[in-house]
């Protein structure tokens, strides 16, 4: 099984040179050495953007998003992130179609950006929600609601309002 054609091909020619006692030049070594060292720093270059992809809150930004607006399959959501003035904690909410809003919980934002709460009752997480700033102005999330309104959570994009 060749896993990489021309790292396979190398180490059959590396082999071949040795049972016929060719050692490999010194010039062949640094070359492939140069072209690895190439293929690592490409690879790290790609990952940066990843790296780079969160952001951090607006310090005491409300962000507002909704979930299933409009829908005919579920109750419509609305979602409030209000984050701290230091911009290291937050707190949200949910309404639940024309109910009173949910529990408030407290989270930590990361320095990356991220987030992530639960709302326990007990060992049963009733509702959750997870995500990061992607710029200072919006975050995404998930929106999990397991024992709650209609059950029904998802994706959602908050803007600050």
């Amino acid at each position: 099984m060749e896993v990489i054609p021309s790292l396979d091909r190398w180490l059959r020619s590396l082999s071949d040179r040795v049972a016929l006692g060719d050692p490999p030049t010194k010039r062949g070594i640094m070359r492939r050495i140069s072209l690895l060292a190439a293929g690592i720093a490409v690879t790290a270059l790609l990952a940066l953007p990843t790296l780079a992809a969160a952001a951090v809150p607006k310090p005491g930004g409300s962000y507002q998003g909704t979930l299933h607006l409009n829908s005919l399959n579920a109750v419509s959501k609305k979602v409030v992130i209000k984050v701290s003035a230091t911009g290291t904690r937050a707190r949200t909410t949910f309404t639940c179609g024309t109910q009173r809003p949910a529990n408030w919980i407290s989270f930590a934002v990361k320095k990356d950006g991220t987030f992530k709460a639960f709302s326990n009752t007990g060992t049963l997480t009733v509702w959750s929600i997870v995500g990061r700033f992607v710029t200072p102005g919006k975050a995404v999330a998930v929106l999990h609601l397991n024992a709650t309104c209609d059950g029904k959570g998802g994706r959602f994009v908050a803007a600050v309002a």
